[in-house]
């Protein structure tokens, strides 16, 4: 008699996983198809004097964001207990391992790699969630604003509940449609900081080198 209700638990818990993956992506306003379509803007670098000097450095980046990053489990936990926080009042906790990779491209185009997977306790009732495949798209900065564009979601979400594997991926192509529409970042570091949003709160996150 136990079935129904275990079952409607678990659409739920599934909506959520999905819902707060998205959010770790996600920004905390902004519309992906008001983003500038074109290339990273550049930014003025100064000229080297000396030439031999020049050749080992290579050409300047257009933007402090332009590189292969990392995600690393550190911050994951940092976001997700910002994910617990927010939903306490819920009963659902999560708990993070793996990281996820980011990369930014000269030519304006991103790809979002995560390599993650979610133990989550909803009111006692164990599930865990894994995250794999590729998000990517166009991206552009605007002063301190990064915006992405025209994304390709092959992402995938495997979800077990209560023991019970079931796919999660048509959840996540729903939920994961923009990964980060508008979101401020700082790159006042040794390395850039993102402002990713978990829908009732953003949290700093600082990229590793990839």
């Amino acid at each position: 008699m136990q079935a129904r209700p275990r079952l409607a638990l678990t659409g739920t818990i599934v909506a959520l996983a999905a819902l707060t993956l998205a959010g770790c992506t996600a920004s905390p306003s902004g519309d992906a198809s008001d983003a500038p379509s074109g290339s990273p803007k550049p930014t003025a670098t100064g000229q080297a004097t000396d030439a031999a000097t020049d050749d080992a450095a290579g050409a300047e980046p257009s933007n402090c964001l332009v590189g292969d990053w990392v995600l690393s489990d550190d911050q994951m936990q940092r976001y997700y207990d910002q994910v617990n926080v927010d939903l306490a009042e819920y009963a659902i906790v999560y708990d993070p391992t793996g990281s996820a990779g980011l990369s930014f491209a000269e030519d304006g185009t991103y790809a979002y790699t995560p390599a993650l997977t979610l133990a989550v306790d909803i009111a006692g009732l164990p599930a865990e969630a894994t995250l794999g495949g590729t998000l990517s798209g166009q991206y552009a900065v605007d002063g301190e604003t990064l915006r992405t564009s025209n994304d390709t979601n092959a992402l995938s979400m495997d979800v077990t509940v209560d023991g019970v594997a079931m796919d999660g991926t048509p959840v996540t192509e729903q939920i994961l449609a923009s990964p980060i529409t508008s979101a401020p970042y700082d790159c006042s570091g040794a390395t850039p900081v993102i402002h990713f949003s978990t829908g009732a709160s953003t949290v700093p996150l600082t990229l590793a080198r990839g």
